[in-house]
């Protein structure tokens, strides 16, 4: 079951939506962030570990293929594949018949951006799209994360707050992200955003995200308060996709931070 759309739209959310549905509650689940490097083994060696508890020790695919035999047969299994990325035709062959078993009953979602890799993940059944959202479902969307109802000079930010809502393309993470930054800001600062040269800016090829998004995050940072700038930067060190424990994330901050106060010393 392939979903595809660009980056921000909503198709991890969209997946999880389904993985938490009580529908599956019934099911095995398993969860793998495949990202942009394809690796097969590291994705197998995911699924086996989540199913079985146990981290896989083989590297052969009969031995990895005969451990699938096992741990899949006659379950009810839920699999999400977020993020693929790899257009491989016979690399995702390789995949599907690596997860096809005749003696179980296995749903296999797939998140891309890729309209093409949707194709030919799964060839019986039409991709499904996620479209961008209304200007004035973006402007909800702000509306809820910035306090709007809230605020005593909401009649004052309303146009302003729809023209910043077109900015954000129908991209519901630009959306987000500037409703948690104009939160705190007052109707000069608003007008900042919405006037801001950021949203005219070229951007390089080498990002996968939608100007709108990049446009966003980076009027996000650049708004943020200076002692939340290095721990937000901090997480860069963490590879996409990794699961991050909140509070070993603290902990990393405060010896971080300790140790550059003793440095300065």
């Amino acid at each position: 079951l392939p979903i595809h759309g660009i980056g921000g739209i909503g198709k991890t959310t969209f997946a999880r939506l389904i993985y938490n549905d009580p529908k599956f509650n019934c099911y095995s689940q398993v969860w793998v962030h495949v990202s942009q490097r394809f690796d097969s083994n590291k994705i197998y060696k995911s699924i086996i570990l989540q199913l079985s508890g146990k981290e896989s020790l083989a590297n052969e695919s009969e031995m990895i293929h005969s451990c699938f035999k096992k741990l899949l047969r006659g379950k009810k299994i839920l699999i999400v594949l977020d993020d693929l990325w790899e257009d491989n035709q016979f690399l995702l062959q390789e995949l599907k018949d690596m997860l096809y078993h005749d003696e179980s009953n296995i749903t296999i979602l797939v998140t891309t951006r890729s309209e093409r890799v949707a194709e030919r993940i799964c060839t019986n059944l039409q991709p499904h799209k996620i479209l961008p959202l209304t200007n004035d479902m973006c402007w909800d969307i702000i509306k809820q994360r910035s306090g709007f109802k809230d605020r005593n000079d909401k009649e004052q930010l309303m146009g302003i707050g729809q023209e910043i809502a077109r900015k954000c393309g129908g991209v519901a993470l630009a959306a987000l992200s500037l409703g948690f930054t104009l939160r705190s800001m007052n109707f000069d600062e608003w007008m900042k955003v919405k006037d801001s040269d950021i949203w005219n800016e070229p951007v390089s090829k080498d990002f996968s995200l939608p100007n709108q998004v990049l446009a966003s995050l980076m009027l996000s940072y650049s708004y943020m308060s200076p002692c939340l700038k290095p721990c937000f930067t901090y997480r860069a060190t963490f590879p996409k996709g990794h699961r991050i424990v909140k509070d070993g994330l603290i902990y990393q901050w405060i010896a971080n931070k300790t140790t550059l106060e003793y440095a300065a010393l």
